[in-house]
């Protein structure tokens, strides 16, 4: 292993690495939060700028401070997707023993390590590390984030909420295809101090599993690459895509669960769900962190399901968007 330490710290004992000089330092937004990003590597912050560019400074807050250093090994690059642990304030990511990352959630800071190897398949690096050490100390200071996409049309704001798998990123890109407005895909992040749910929206990308190509020919020879919690994802960003419109944040007019897996060929349906069904489908995407910001979060996702809750069972995209528009024009959302 090969580290880069200052000559005054040449003849200290530092068997933790403790004095690595972390020369890279910059600020980046994600979600509009400031979050302070420091390497020994250039990579790092290269890595950094390409998830969070696109977001620009939205939020006065104290700076997330993040650690992440690269190591030179002989092993080879880490490919399996890392195991996540939690007690108390503290949050583990552990791919192997020579790429990990620790978070103090109450402090607001992370340090990780990975090897040169890692960072060079940047997908891996910022999905499998580098994101995941950002996104649970946004998530417990400021955030809830659920298992759904998000989409506009007519000025309202719907989320298309469902497991993994339940056709969140295709159904959302067929509705922005038709010409509504896109905010984010199989994943959507709404701040909990709003009196009015708002979606912080992430229109920059869409994430895709195969066969995509059987659903929408122009992604036909596009290849998953692994994500951090082992789903292979294909990612296509939107500026590579005509005519798709964006927006940065969103209210939350209404909420409609995806039943297509189970739903067989025929007209596309929507159904009323209750409010008790409906936190029973919501309450399991706000993972269990031992504080006090899981109850805080579990408020703000009572708050939001006092908007118009429906369940969609539809088996062709095309009659799905056709079915949710007609909603909206009948207002019903």
């Amino acid at each position: 292993m090969t580290i880069t330490q200052t000559s005054s710290d040449t003849l200290v004992n530092d068997p933790l690495l403790t004095r690595v000089v972390l020369e890279h330092d910059a600020l980046f937004y994600p979600y509009g939060y400031p979050v302070r990003i420091r390497s020994n590597s250039r990579t790092t912050l290269e890595a950094a700028y390409i998830s969070w560019s696109t977001y620009t400074h939205r939020h006065e807050d104290t700076p997330l401070d993040i650690r992440l250093v690269l190591s030179t090994s002989d092993s080879p690059a880490c490919v399996e997707p890392p195991t996540f642990r939690s007690q108390g304030h503290l949050l583990s990511i552990v791919a192997d023993r020579e790429n990990f990352a620790s978070l103090d959630l109450n402090a607001g800071f992370a340090f990780g390590w990975a090897t040169e190897a890692t960072a060079r398949n940047q997908e891996y690096f910022r999905q499998c590390l580098l994101d995941v050490m950002i996104y649970p100390l946004l998530e417990v200071r400021h955030l809830v984030t659920l298992h759904a996409a998000c989409v506009i049309y007519r000025g309202k704001g719907i989320l298309l909420a469902g497991n993994s798998g339940a056709g969140k990123s295709s159904l959302s890109y067929a509705c922005a295809r038709r010409g509504w407005t896109f905010v984010s895909d199989d994943a959507s992040a709404f701040r909990r101090c709003c009196p009015v749910p708002t979606v912080i929206g992430h229109p920059q990308k869409f994430r895709f599993r195969e066969p995509v190509g059987q659903l929408f020919p122009e992604f036909r020879d596009l290849k998953s690459t692994l994500r951090a919690y082992g789903k292979p994802t294909i990612e296509v960003l939107t500026r590579t895509i005509d005519s798709i419109q964006g927006a940065c944040e969103s209210h939350v007019d209404a909420i409609v669960f995806l039943n297509r897996p189970a739903y067989e060929s025929g007209p596309p349906l929507l159904l009323p769900v209750s409010y008790e069904d409906a936190w029973k489908r919501l309450c399991f995407s706000v993972w269990a962190v031992q504080m006090p910001a899981f109850e805080e979060r579990l408020a703000a996702l009572e708050r939001l399901l006092t908007v118009p809750t429906f369940e969609i069972q539809y088996s062709d995209l095309g009659p799905a968007v056709d079915l949710l528009e007609r909603a909206v024009q009948d207002k019903l959302f």
